[in-house]
């Protein structure tokens, strides 16, 4: 939660009210009073956005030229009651409005082009996304003035009533010079002329001839020595005139409440229009203010760090040159500013408070579009420390209260503002207790800017990891503070050497010396020291990163080209594939049939086909070779190319007989892997069980397994594949011709990808899904051939 009393001590207001300025209304005033920082980070993005493109619009010719206009809210509420009635000076207020949107209805089609406008105007209009009510204003515009004079053109009645009036009063008047022409009148008149009073026509008598002239006495000089008479013989006009002017004001009445009528018939209406109105003005006054300060929408951000470029206090830019902040905190959550008096660390962190205020109000601010500004939910500020007398209270003790209420309250989506922390005590003390608090803040990760002149707080600031230090330029030939912020550097106060510039006693200054010691200044020389070497480091580190940067990009082309290379050789390895797939599928039916005839086959044939297969997917084989493990006489091993396993009997030159489930094969070393011990005591058992050779041990596992089972349940597609392909040459080395594949139901994918996978394998006859009791639709059913 933000409070109003922190905001006011950032000046936000003053900006709010320099806003206003520019705004046509006192509605849009209203509007703009009510700016406050948002809860929400959207909500404040969003309004940036909206400011962006609607400078965007004016920025590139767009236009809406909105006057100045009454603000009519209350008269909208009273509009929307049953039964309201306008006076003429409260409809003229309705057509002063109605003539602006009128005005604007043209250009807001145009912001439909702009996403975040869009959608606001969307919001504000809700279902009709027209504005302008031309009806009512040619209405309004035929029956008021902007005087709020009702016209002769409010109907055709009021117009022949008005010119009956006219007539009549002509009449009176020609009756009345008639009479005050004749000879026996003039020598009872106070004067020549006639007039009204009291709305009659009349002419002035003297008092004390009042009774000479027949008529009635309708009003009396403020002297009392005239009469003002309405004579007698126009007596019967003023009656007609008097009946016509009640007429008139029947007319009038009931004019009045027609366009009441309607004007609360569109009140709902009117009030969103009228909202709009505001809204657009409102933004006008922004973008005018973004003119004159040349401010513009930084980017929020949701992290817990600031970037301000370029950055200046808008009110300081209304009386001088002000020279702009740059200040960057991105890992470190604390910053301690030293520097001079008057040399401009009160304005930094005002400013620092200000345009994080403002930006995440949706304002923009007089700095650099890529300044960063973190959205924050609370601010809590410590400026000042004048003491308060009504309660008793000195400003120390108002700056620890201010200091409790923030430690309390401030946690990682904070910002603290501190000025002079530690102050109007003991030095010693108050340094204490100032680095206490910027310790414990640094602990709650709040945002933290505090300025002091205690030169324990700025050592102690310097040896801090997670607090940075910052210093305010001094010019220490003239003496002059230059306004600007200087991160990692530390500066001293000069507060001896200003006094001197400004002709402070000599001996004065000599003794404050001698009491002030070397001490500091020896360890700001030796500050500076360590920051010249700092800077001279992060030169020669830039020179560093500038090499690796060439380096990099270099890297960077050779591995573009590496990749194009091996691209090249992949298209190439993968035609040679394709051309050598049906070469292969060939030969592996030819292999598949001489393993059906396994008992009788021809050994040494099966053998030139092993090796010619493994000739030819050397060729298109486009893995990496693995590095070839140690091979022994007995060990277990996968032929690669064939798929198979079996045990090592015989190594010679390179090659290595290997005993299968059915047959001896040779094969070369490096298309050999040895199979993992698990793989070794599957594949173990397969060969005890293929070694029988006595046919009624034959017929009793038949008879135990009259199908082989392998269970791929669980399996990814890519591994399930290798293990059914191997089952399948299993199968067609075995007794039996039937085989069973568990692959479960699920999704269907695994169980869709082996079908598809068995259905054109040269060695397989039929497959079926299983029989209820074998597991239906779960299982797989292979004869082969």
């Amino acid at each position: 939660m933000i409070e109003k009393k922190a905001l006011q001590e950032l000046d936000f207001y003053k900006i709010l009210g320099l806003i206003e300025e520019f705004a046509g209304s006192e509605a849009t005033k209203k509007a703009i009073q009510q700016i406050f920082p948002f809860d929400e980070f959207t909500s404040a993005e969003n309004s940036l956005k909206e400011f962006e493109e609607i400078k965007r619009y004016f920025d590139t010719g767009g236009q809406l030229q909105i006057s100045s206009f009454p603000d009519i809210a209350n008269l909208i509420e009273k509009a929307k009651k049953e039964g309201a009635f306008f006076e003429p000076s409260e409809l003229t207020q309705f057509l002063k409005v109605l003539r602006v949107l009128d005005r604007i209805s043209p250009y807001i089609d145009e912001f439909f082009n702009f996403p975040f406008l869009s959608q606001k105007i969307k919001n504000i209009l809700k279902t009709n996304l027209s504005i302008g009510q031309p009806y009512i204003l040619e209405r309004l515009e035929n029956t008021v003035d902007e005087e709020g004079n009702i016209l002769d053109t409010a109907s055709s009645t009021l117009k022949y009533i008005r010119k009956q009036i006219k007539l009549t009063e002509e009449k009176i008047k020609q009756k009345l010079e008639e009479i005050i022409n004749r000879s026996n009148v003039l020598v009872f008149l106070q004067d020549r002329f006639i007039t009204k009073r009291n709305n009659r026509w009349v002419i002035p008598v003297r008092m004390d001839s009042k009774g000479q002239i027949p008529g009635v006495v309708h009003d009396v000089s403020r002297s009392g020595e005239t009469a003002f008479i309405e004579p007698a013989e126009i007596t019967a006009f003023s009656k007609k005139l008097e009946e016509l002017l009640i007429e008139q004001r029947l007319e009038e009445i009931k004019i009045l409440k027609e366009l009441s009528f309607e004007i609360h018939q569109i009140s709902e209406t009117l009030h969103r229009e009228f909202n709009l109105l505001v809204y657009l003005d409102k933004m006008l006054s922004i973008y005018k203010f973004s003119q004159k300060f040349n401010a513009e929408a930084p980017q929020l951000t949701r992290e817990i760090n600031i970037s301000l470029i370029n950055a200046k206090h808008p009110l300081l830019l209304l009386s001088k040159e002000v020279v702009p902040l740059n200040l960057e905190l991105k890992n470190k959550k604390v910053l301690v500013i030293t520097g001079p008096n008057a040399g401009g660390k009160t304005v930094t962190i005002k400013t620092i408070g200000l345009l994080t205020a403002m930006a995440i109000s949706g304002l923009p601010i007089p700095a650099s579009p890529s300044s960063i500004i973190p959205f924050i939910k609370s601010i809590y500020v410590d400026l000042y420390h004048e003491g308060s007398i009504e309660e008793h209270l000195s400003s120390f003790a108002l700056h620890i209260i201010t200091l409790k209420k923030i430690i309390e309250q401030a946690d990682s989506e904070s910002l603290i503002l501190l000025d002079e922390i530690g102050t109007n005590t003991d030095p010693e003390e108050g340094s204490a207790l100032a680095c206490a608090i910027l310790e414990e803040l640094k602990n709650r990760e709040a945002l933290t800017f505090a300025t002091t002149h205690l030169s324990k707080v700025k050592i102690f600031a310097t040896t801090q990891q997670n607090i940075e230090i910052a210093s305010m330029l001094f010019d220490e030939k003239t003496m002059t503070p230059l306004y600007k912020l200087s991160i990692g550097s530390l500066t001293p106060s000069y507060a001896l050497e200003v006094a001197q510039k400004y002709g402070f006693p000599e001996n004065l200054i000599r003794r404050a010396y001698e009491l002030k010691g070397t001490q500091d200044r020896e360890i700001y020389e030796l500050i500076k020291e360590l920051e010249k070497n700092k800077q001279e480091y992060e030169t020669k580190l830039a020179e560093i990163e500038k090499i690796k940067n060439i380096m990099d990009s270099e890297k960077n082309r050779l591995e573009k080209e590496l990749v194009f290379a091996s691209e090249n050789k992949k298209k190439i390895i993968e035609q040679a594939k394709i051309e050598a797939q049906s070469m292969l599928t060939k030969l592996k039916k030819e292999i598949n049939f001489l393993y059906e005839e396994a008992k009788k086959a021809d050994r040494k044939k099966l053998r030139e086909i092993s090796q010619k297969i493994s000739d030819i997917s050397k060729k298109f084989i486009s893995e990496e070779p693995k590095k070839q493990e140690e091979l022994n006489p007995g060990d277990i091993v996968k032929i690669r190319n064939l798929n198979l396993s079996g045990k090592i009997l015989i190594i010679e030159d390179g090659r290595a007989k290997i005993q299968t489930d059915t047959a001896q094969i040779e094969a070369e070393l490096r298309e050999l892997e040895k199979v993992s011990f698990h793989e070794e005591q599957e594949s173990n058992k397969r060969l005890d069980i293929f070694s029988v050779t006595n046919k009624k041990a034959i017929e009793n596992y038949k008879e135990e397994y009259p199908s082989k089972k392998l269970d791929i349940r669980g399996m990814r597609v890519d591994e399930a594949l290798p293990l059914v392909e191997r089952f399948l040459n299993e199968l067609s080395f075995s007794e039996s011709n039937r085989g069973i594949i568990l692959h479960g139901i699920g999704k269907g994918i695994l169980r869709d990808a082996i079908r598809d996978y068995i259905k054109d394998h040269p060695a397989v006859k039929s497959f079926r899904k299983g029989n209820p009791d074998e597991g239906g639709d779960a299982v797989t059913v292979i004869e082969m051939k």
